[in-house]
């Protein structure tokens, strides 16, 4: 595990966890992080780390809080804004 605070832009700080639990596995999760940095973090992972299809799946804890546990595919296109509203309708879809 590797616990890790990284600057989004200027004067935005994102922390967080990485780790591998399997050969081919790993994940990453943000603490305290809106939907807008958790958008553009997801945008620069797919982008620079993981551009094949699914690869780059994201789940949140209001959506596991409510019982869905499986992550949902972060689209292999799109910017940052469009990611972002779609972190906004994810979230929207559990806060009931």
């Amino acid at each position: 595990m590797l616990d890790f605070e990284i600057e989004l832009a200027p004067d935005v700080w994102l922390d967080g966890t990485a780790a591998i639990t399997e050969p081919d596995y790993a994940y990453i999760t943000l603490t305290d992080a809106t939907a807008d940095e958790a958008g553009a973090f997801a945008v620069w992972l797919r982008d620079s780390f993981a551009p094949a299809p699914d690869l780059v799946r994201f789940a949140s804890s209001l959506a596991m809080a409510n019982g869905e546990d499986t992550p949902s595919p972060l689209p292999t296109g799109g910017a940052q804004a469009d990611i972002r509203a779609l972190l906004h309708r994810h979230l929207d879809a559990f806060d009931h």
